[in-house]
């Protein structure tokens, strides 16, 4: 692991809540990306097939000829449904695709926070061009290369912040992954709202205002962040020593089937972002006390659940980590998995159950429990395992290769949604259980052996 920084190791700052002022701007940088990019997340499919796609409007799309052609080159004709799943699939899976490489040019090139700055003006320009129907997929291609240069440079500033014995660090991690789910949390409720009630141009252009704010934030506190030169520093200081051992390469190893089963969560867990609203729209009774919900509102209670779900493992946790019984990493993950295949469960099951009548209410906002328990179990889990078993030096790519499981969750979230008009409701989402079972077999047969080979790597003490 890189030397800290002399302001990482410092444990007199503690201005942000007993942590680093610079995580403060980290943070709020991250709630309003968070803000844009889940606002588009919420409203993306509802847009294609209800206004973008359709006749009159999608002849307004610069390029979009060329792209639908190369799109039926390679699935075949598809309806405009199932091209608007494939596009979300596509849009959100190479906004993961990208970040290994966005953490080489920040690491090597350009240091990490010039690279952030260039991110976030690319993905301000991006929600700004996706306001228009002329700059859609424009807006989409600005989009996919701003997020790739900035988030893995912004978790890796995180870990720079703290010394390696700092016990402050996977806190920290937490704290970000609340801050996405707080702008997760007001985006469907703003940005949502707008584009189902007022109009969908009204919620693209709240989501550039969001995105706006973030990286303002950031440039109001780029002075409290690592510096560029340390980062540069810091690649000379270890190229090195980055060659690995036989022992490193086996940590390396033993990491994949846990980013597989993270791939299998997250090609499950997102179509309720994609396909959800759509089949919520037409099979879920939304009147509630006399009130019609919005299908968006759905994705607010998501990033409340999940909130909620954090602070509720992380007491678990401390619990069981005082009574001697705090579960292996590779175990958290199966629970994970495993919490997220009942959530699609409850969704098969009532479907099932409601057959051409409309399912309760009660039934979604049960699945969201489940699902929403299972984030802080796998990402939280996950991200605090790379940090504390990467060999020397491959620390930021093991984060991106990290991002690389939403890359392909993405993408199967995409293909699983093209498939939507093809089955029953019940099959559709019987097959994502199933597929989040696939997750905790391969983590049973496994754990064992990942197990014996992780537990041996602790490069940085982890607190309860």
């Amino acid at each position: 692991m890189t030397e800290p920084s002399k302001r990482s190791a410092d444990r007199e700052d503690t201005a942000f809540f007993g942590h680093p002022r610079g995580l403060g701007y980290i943070v709020a940088t991250e709630c309003g990306y968070a803000f844009a990019y889940y606002g588009m997340v919420t409203i993306l499919t509802l847009y294609m097939t209800h206004q973008l796609f359709l006749p009159g409007h999608v002849e307004n799309i610069l390029g979009f000829g060329a792209y639908s052609h190369f799109m039926e080159g390679f699935f075949g004709k598809k309806t405009p449904l199932a091209l608007a799943s494939l596009t979300f699939g596509m849009a959100t899976s190479l906004g993961y695709l990208t970040p290994m490489i966005g953490g080489i040019i920040g690491d090597r090139i350009l240091g990490q926070r010039r690279t952030v700055v260039l991110g976030l003006s690319l993905l301000t320009m991006g929600f700004a061009a996706l306001v228009t129907e002329q700059g859609f997929l424009i807006a989409l291609a600005l989009i996919v290369s701003g997020a790739g240069l900035v988030k893995s440079n912004l978790l890796g500033q995180i870990g720079r912040l703290y010394g390696p014995d700092d016990p402050r660090r996977t806190r920290a991690f937490g704290m970000f992954l609340i801050a996405v789910n707080v702008g997760g949390f007001l985006t469907p409720l703003v940005v949502g709202t707008l584009g189902e009630k007022v109009g969908w141009t009204q919620g693209l252009m709240a989501a550039a205002v969001g995105m706006a704010f973030g990286m303002g934030v950031y440039l109001l506190g780029y002075r409290h962040l690592p510096g560029d030169a340390m980062a540069a520093a810091a690649v000379k200081d270890t190229t090195p020593k980055a060659e690995g051992t036989p022992g490193d390469w086996q940590v390396v190893l033993a990491l994949i089937p846990v980013l597989i089963a993270a791939t299998l969560i997250v090609g499950t867990y997102n179509q309720a972002f994609n396909i959800f609203p759509v089949w919520a729209e037409k099979h879920v009774g939304l009147n509630l006390f006399g009130f019609t919900v919005p299908v968006t509102w759905f994705s607010a209670m998501d990033g409340v659940l999940t909130i909620l779900g954090i602070a509720l493992a992380l007491r678990i946790w401390a619990w069981q980590d005082k009574s001697g019984r705090e579960p292996r990493e590779i175990t958290r993950v199966m629970i994970g998995c495993t919490l997220t295949a009942i959530g699609f469960s409850i969704l098969a099951i009532s479907a099932l159950i409601a057959g051409p009548a409309k399912v309760a209410i009660f039934a979604p906002i049960l699945f969201f429990v489940f699902v929403d328990s299972a984030i802080p179990w796998c990402d939280t889990v996950i991200q605090s395992l790379i940090t504390r078993v990467a060999p020397v030096g491959l620390t930021t790519t093991l984060l991106g290769a990290y991002f690389l499981t939403y890359a392909a969750g993405n993408f199967l979230v995409g293909w699983l949604g093209s498939l939507y008009e093809s089955m029953s409701p019940a099959v559709f989402w019987g097959i994502h259980a199933a597929t989040a079972g696939l997750g905790i077999a391969l983590l049973a047969v496994a754990g064992p052996a990942l197990h014996a080979t992780l537990s041996g790597k602790a490069r940085v003490a982890l607190p309860a």
